[in-house]
Order: C-alpha cells, then sequence, then structure tokens
C-alpha cells in the first residue's frame, strides 16, 4: 500500500446556490484537474457536521443493522432492480450487508422506508438525522455535477437533465480471529453512476487505485466525504473523466460502516454531448450510446464477469 494521497479539495467557502461567486471557479479548476487525473478527490465538507455524522452512524445507522435478517429483506423495489435495496448473503461477500434509499435525500422516502424497517415506532429522530445527511451530500453531489459541465463547457439543457439518487448505507464485518490482519472484502470495480459521495465513519478500508496501479487507502475524516467519477459520467464526458478502480478492505477489530449517495442518469440512454467530440481535434467518439440498465445487467453477467473494463467491453469504440 503506497502513501500517495488523493487530491484535496476544500469546499467550505462554495455556495452551492451561488454558482459562479466567491472561490468557485477556482474550486472548479481543482475539481476538473482531479476528475480528469485520479477521477476522485477528497472534499473538506464541514457542512456535514462530526456531530452529525456521529448521529447518523450511531443513531441510525447501526440500529438498522441490528435488525433481523428478514426485516432487513424488506427494502427490495423488485426483482426487476435488485440492487436498489437490501443487499446481503451474498456469496463471497458473507460478512458485507447493505441497505439502501432510492431518492433517499427526500423526507417522504426516508419516511416509507422507516416505517418498513421500524413499523410503529416514532421515527422522527431517525429520519431527521438521515434527511440531514442525505440532503447534504446531495448538495454537494449537485455542486460537483454542475462544476464539471461548465468546467467541460456544456450548458443549457445538459445542465437540467433528470438525475435520481440512491442513498445507502453499509457495514463490513471485522475479521475473525484466523483471518489475515486485513482483507479485500469487496474486490476492484468501477461505480456504474455518475458521481459517488462516500462518508466513512472512523474505520478506514475504501481503497481507490491510481492510474499508475498504486492502492490508496483512504484514512476516514471527519469532516470530508470521498468524491468520485462513475462509469456512466465517464462516458457522457466522452473519456475526459478517469472512472477509477476502488475496493473495500478491512483489518483490526471494529467493524466497519459508511454511507454513500449515488447519483444516476434518469434517462435511460448515456450519450456524449456533441461539444465534447472533435475527430479533428484528438477527441473522437470513445463509446457508443448504451442503454444504463442493459449496461448494469451485463456487467453482472457471465459475460462481463470477464472484463475489468466493463464500459469499454460494452461500448468501446
Amino acid at each position: 500500500m503506497d502513501a500517495v494521497e488523493l487530491p484535496s479539495i476544500d469546499f467550505t467557502s462554495v455556495d452551492a446556490s451561488a454558482p459562479g461567486t466567491g472561490r468557485w471557479d477556482a474550486v472548479r479548476a481543482q475539481v476538473m484537474d482531479a476528475l480528469a487525473t485520479f477521477g476522485c478527490f477528497d472534499a473538506h465538507y464541514p457542512t456535514l457536521a462530526p456531530a452529525h455524522r456521529a448521529a447518523l452512524f450511531d443513531g441510525a445507522v447501526r440500529p438498522l443493522f441490528a435488525l433481523p435478517a428478514d426485516v432487513k429483506r424488506r427494502n427490495t423495489y423488485g426483482p426487476g432492480k435488485p440492487f436498489h435495496g437490501y443487499l446481503g448473503e451474498l456469496p463471497g461477500l458473507e460478512a458485507y450487508e447493505s441497505l439502501a434509499i432510492v431518492d433517499g435525500h427526500r423526507p417522504e422516502e426516508i419516511q416509507a422506508f422507516a416505517e418498513l424497517m421500524f413499523p410503529g415506532a416514532d421515527n422522527a429522530a431517525f429520519c431527521e438525522t438521515v434527511h440531514g445527511a442525505a440532503a447534504q451530500m446531495a448538495e454537494l453531489e449537485g455542486t460537483v455535477r454542475r462544476m464539471v459541465m461548465e468546467g467541460l463547457g456544456v450548458h443549457g439543457e445538459a445542465q437540467s437533465e433528470p438525475m435520481w439518487h440512491l442513498f445507502r448505507v453499509s457495514e463490513y464485518g471485522a475479521p475473525t480471529a484466523d483471518e489475515k490482519e486485513r482483507e479485500v472484502r469487496y474486490g476492484s470495480h468501477q461505480d456504474t453512476n455518475s458521481l459517488s459521495l462516500v462518508c466513512q465513519h472512523e474505520v478506514d478500508g475504501l481503497e481507490m487505485q491510481a492510474r499508475d496501479g498504486r492502492w490508496i487507502l483512504v484514512r476516514p475524516s471527519p469532516a470530508s466525504l470521498v468524491v468520485m467519477a462513475g462509469n456512466a459520467l465517464r462516458a457522457w464526458s466522452n473519456d475526459r473523466v478517469h472512472a477509477p478502480f476502488h475496493r473495500i478492505s478491512v483489518g483490526g477489530e471494529a467493524t466497519r460502516y459508511s454511507a454513500m449517495l449515488f447519483s444516476v442518469p434518469g434517462g435511460s440512454m448515456i450519450r456524449a454531448p456533441d461539444e465534447l467530440v472533435d475527430e479533428a481535434g484528438g477527441h473522437p467518439r470513445r463509446f457508443r450510446d448504451y442503454d444504463y440498465d442493459e449496461f448494469i445487467r451485463f456487467c453482472v453477467s457471465e459475460e462481463g464477469g470477464r472484463h475489468e473494463d466493463k464500459l469499454k467491453a460494452y461500448c468501446g469504440v
């Protein structure tokens, strides 16, 4: 494991409601450089304060995973969307569980989830805590996404294209006594969506792979979130944005918890805007237009499993 660190970008004085003001342009330049080179960065984002993070994980997330398995399995969005809800008891991922809320930054969706998990209980504090965290993460995601579009010179309708969000919390059990000190629990992969925001709570485990192949262990910070690009943004940007490989490893004696927000294109077709395709200027079209849901099915298929770079295998030109 190398001692390399992710690029760090300070969003303290960036006003999401007033694009272009203050340090917006300077931070946007840092975002574009980080996503083009690393595909990810550490966002200093004290808006999601340490006290709120502690309330999220200690007051909401831990009690969720303490529920019986049959209760957690209620978190489903139907057989056609197997990765939208509960993940657990998976082959090779026995110590991993995860729960998710589609559009989890919306109060009504959080309330419905809470009633499903804790029927008949007073869920007001749970809902307020989860909504506060998810909404703040969604605000940062929207800021970064707007910066990327501006940085690439894409304006107009593209900036208002529909996007939905998946808020997911995960638990990774600590290694047992007879296991190695640190082991990979969730193998190397690229995200399929546009942008992913990751909040680690106290215990590390997220490892990002630099372009030269070195793995970077990301240390948890009480005031930062990891922002990374996925293959949908990579394809949409015509390969100007890098989608990094990453994995989860665990070590020590503590259970690892994390919260993530994924932004997903609302339209099914992923296509690079015409202004990002320039045959003469050295930016020919890198990927064919593709259906996002069909790509997901390819990724989990036997054929998709044979390829490391699944996007290139699926629709690379």
